[in-house]
């Protein structure tokens, strides 16, 4: 079984190398973006054939980092899933995974271990 690929938007240079090495060492093919222009070269250019779209604008609001997401995710394989990692967000969300739309999540990080256990539920690899 191939691996499953997962398209990262990250604007934060070290955050971005953290978690693309700990994607890679799970197993994932990542393809990633340090800004939101890169990444929509990559879908005019067409490639974006990622499994899984992650995206984490720590700048912008989290209406705006859904809308890039799902414009993403819309240039991605069809079964894609989106998951946003949440930037601004009360002590009572810290933690919590809120589905939003069909196969698009909002995670709000208390530990990588809820966004890892979601991004394996969404691909489902079959990776040892």
């Amino acid at each position: 079984m191939n691996k499953p690929t997962v398209f990262l938007l990250e604007e934060d240079h070290d955050t971005r190398l953290t978690l693309n090495k700990m994607l890679t060492d799970k197993g994932y093919n990542v393809m990633s973006s340090a800004t939101k222009e890169d990444a929509f070269h990559r879908v005019g250019d067409g490639l974006l054939k990622s499994d899984l779209v992650l995206v984490d604008l720590v700048k912008k609001s989290l209406e705006e980092t859904m809308n890039v997401g799902s414009f993403l995710r819309q240039n991605a394989k069809p079964d894609a899933s989106l998951v946003v990692i949440a930037a601004k967000y009360g002590e009572d969300l810290e933690g919590t995974t809120a589905q939003v739309a069909e196969n698009e999540y909002v995670v709000y990080l208390e530990t990588g271990d809820e966004l890892f256990d979601l991004i394996s539920n969404l691909t489902n690899p079959n990776m040892d």
